[in-house]
């Protein structure tokens, strides 16, 4: 959706609850009376909706702003040479063009920092492989809130299964398990299993049962390559 398309639609729902209290109140007075509170409270909910939306605009603009500063800071670059960097390849300005509009909705401190930090890595390497790690990271961070974060951050301690053609070494603990997680935070308990499957399907936790089958809540699980990259992101502003 375009700015003006996003524009004419906050306008219209503006519209339509300034018209929507105008007459509910003209409905419950009844008469020239209710016609006239309706038309009275009509412009000061029109001043009120005017100063929230010049607030969240700004808001919106911030965070924007925020996040290339930060990813000019991490490259030891102007904000002028980023930007050159990034007009000057198209892979790069549309992920820099994801990663603002995301940037804009996210209003932890933290998130906005590792976004800035995934386009500062795209920028630094803008190799057709790094390009495409950035933007699962990119689109993992635009999808995970402060549960998924504090989830990562205590499976984090966890031991993966070794890489191949390493082998996974007899008689140590690879993983955790949900109720493991749980134990570390209770007030994950309610939420661990939905956690689990939404980090699951972004790739950033994988299963470190080496092959034998549990249930789920039994199953050790450990984050994935990708989850410690999001995971340095979000804990290190400089990123490891």
């Amino acid at each position: 959706m375009t700015k003006r398309a996003k524009r004419q639609v906050s306008d219209g729902a503006a519209q339509a609850a300034i018209a929507s209290v105008a007459t509910g109140a003209g409905a419950a007075l009844g008469g020239p009376a209710g016609a006239l509170v309706g038309a009275a409270a009509a412009p000061a909910l029109s001043t009120g909706l005017k100063l929230l939306s010049e607030k969240v605009a700004r808001n919106r603009q911030d965070r924007s702003s925020e996040v290339l500063f930060l990813a000019a800071g991490a490259l030891g670059l102007k904000e002028e040479e980023l930007a050159g960097a990034l007009l000057g390849d198209e892979r790069l300005l549309e992920l820099a063009g994801r990663v603002i509009l995301s940037a804009q909705d996210i209003s932890q401190e933290a998130k906005r920092r590792a976004l800035a930090l995934t386009l500062a890595a795209a920028v630094d390497d803008p190799s057709p492989a790094r390009l495409d790690v950035m933007e699962l990271v990119h689109s993992a961070l635009s999808s995970i809130d402060a549960p998924h974060i504090r989830f990562m951050y205590v499976i984090s301690d966890a031991e993966p299964l070794p890489e191949l053609p390493e082998q996974p070494i007899h008689g140590q603990s690879y993983g955790m398990s949900v109720d493991q997680v749980s134990k570390r935070d209770p007030g994950l308990s309610e939420g661990a299993s939905a956690i689990l499957q939404k980090l699951l399907s972004l790739g950033l936790v994988e299963s470190a049962s080496n092959g034998i089958t549990f249930g789920d809540r039994y199953k050790p699980y450990a984050l994935s390559r990708l989850g410690f990259r999001l995971l340095s992101f979000l804990r290190d502003p400089q990123g490891e």
